[in-house]
């Protein structure tokens, strides 16, 4: 296993989206999601961004907007969702093992015409603040907080406690193809002079690709023994894909990336080289990841991935979110000898 320093070991969620409580254990430097419809494999993803930025209040307005339930500053209503059952007798806590360290979250509600933290359920409530409560200890009083709330003019506004000082950056990916935030995005790696790592990675993928430029209108490659610029509105899948990753990571040096669906929109063709780049990349550049998929042919061309390339083996672990009937959520862990021997006895991880 790569050396992993402020990276995420293990996380135990209670009360958190559709979980009453999980645990996931012995988490790698490539973490793959999967599941039935409905487990919570993107609330996992959910729940380690929050933990990464677990100062900043905003954070569960952009967890829900990932979703598309609202837009960030319309309210806090929405909030009630990431409560289980929508239930805020149910307080949620996250914890997490991170480097040496831990990480805690936990949050409650103050509703329209109350001072005090809500119970009950919140279906005819209205929210006025979220006040959350964090730690680096592992039990204890939560020595920090913040809060977000309802300013006199409607807006959401913020308190944060300057005593705490976040040490992670965490990126969220939508599943989206907008190649207009890649072009954005080059440009400033372009200006940090990081267009060569930018190169490299798309080499790996494809070694004919000599280099990228950005023009007015969009991002093109230059590939070795064509005449003219292609643009990667006219590349494979898993170039269009793996541009649209590095550019975001490399704009502000991220060390935790979440990919919700790594392979939507993507051909079955794509998927191998996408993650033979991937796991490049993430050593490389000790990134952690966590990503969601339900397609088994991206979970064949992972195993596929691993098995011609030996060293990377210990990178990347498969979870099987699954809810049992006598035992409540379980994360079912598949290494690299694991998930082969799955798939090739065609079992069935993904429910």
């Amino acid at each position: 296993m790569p050396e992993m320093k402020n990276q995420f070991r293990d996380i135990e969620l209670s009360n958190f989206r559709g979980f009453d409580h999980i645990e996931i254990s012995a988490l790698s430097k490539i973490n793959v999601f999967v599941g039935a419809n409905n487990v919570g494999k993107t609330s996992v993803l959910e729940a380690v961004f929050m933990l990464a930025g677990m100062s900043n209040p905003f954070i569960p307005t952009r967890v829900n907007y990932l979703r598309t339930l609202s837009a960030v500053n319309a309210d806090l209503n929405n909030a009630r969702y990431l409560f289980h059952n929508m239930d805020f007798n149910n307080a949620p806590l996250l914890r997490a093992s991170i480097g040496d360290g831990v990480r805690r979250l936990t949050f409650s509600p103050i509703m329209r015409g109350s001072d005090e933290p809500s119970n009950g359920t919140s279906i005819h409530s209205d929210i006025i603040r979220l006040d959350f409560k964090f730690d680096t200890n592992l039990t204890g009083d939560f020595n920090f907080q913040s809060a977000l709330f309802l300013g006199s003019d409607g807006s959401l506004q913020q308190t944060i406690d300057n005593r705490y000082t976040e040490g992670l950056n965490c990126l969220f990916i939508s599943t989206d193809k907008n190649d207009g935030n890649a072009t954005n995005n080059f440009a400033s790696i372009v200006k940090y002079n990081k267009k060569q790592l930018v190169v490299e990675a798309l080499q790996d993928l494809d070694p004919a690709i000599e280099t990228i430029e950005a023009l007015p209108d969009g991002l093109y490659l230059k590939l070795r023994n064509m005449c003219e610029l292609l643009p990667i509105s006219m590349a494979g899948d898993g170039i269009r894909r793996m541009i649209n990753i590095i550019s975001s990571v490399f704009v502000e040096n991220y060390n935790i990336l979440l990919v919700d669906e790594i392979d939507n929109g993507m051909h079955y063709s794509a998927h191998k080289l996408l993650w033979s780049a991937i796991m490049k990349f993430v050593v490389r550049h000790d990134i952690q990841m966590f990503v969601t998929t339900h397609n088994i042919e991206c979970l064949q061309s992972l195993a596929n991935a691993m098995k011609e390339a030996p060293e990377f083996q210990a990178v990347a672990n498969v979870y099987n979110i699954a809810r049992t009937a006598k035992e409540g959520f379980q994360a079912y862990r598949y290494s690299y000898d694991e998930l082969k021997e799955a798939i090739d006895n065609e079992m069935e991880i993904r429910r």
